[in-house]
């Protein structure tokens, strides 16, 4: 498992963005972050956001993303998903997860 930090990217001077490769297992990325999601697989990947918290005493669901073969997909990871170390998981699934590519451009 690896916890990914997001890249300064909201300057004029433009920034290089590190590219992860998706993994079956949990890595994590920081609650609040935007994330960028790309398939380069020829079919559909599901990506879960896991979440292992509560709020108001009830669970948190899970969030899955379905992103099509091709497909590139960007949103922010909800704040409230964040576990008591302020972190998500993300898991691929499939036996090609290294197909999705992740992004996280901070300070957007």
């Amino acid at each position: 498992m690896t916890d990914y930090a997001a890249v300064y990217a909201a300057s004029n001077s433009f920034t290089a963005l590190t590219e992860i490769s998706g993994t079956a297992s949990a890595d994590t990325v920081p609650a609040g972050a935007y994330l960028i999601l790309r398939n380069t697989g020829a079919g559909a990947h599901v990506i879960t956001l896991t979440t292992n918290n509560t709020a108001g005493g009830l669970a948190v669901a899970d969030k899955p993303i379905t992103i099509p073969a091709a497909g590139v997909w960007g949103g922010r990871v909800d704040p409230a998903w964040g576990d008591a170390a302020g972190r998500v998981q993300v898991a691929i699934d499939g036996a090609t997860p290294s197909e999705v590519k992740l992004y996280l451009p901070g300070g957007v």
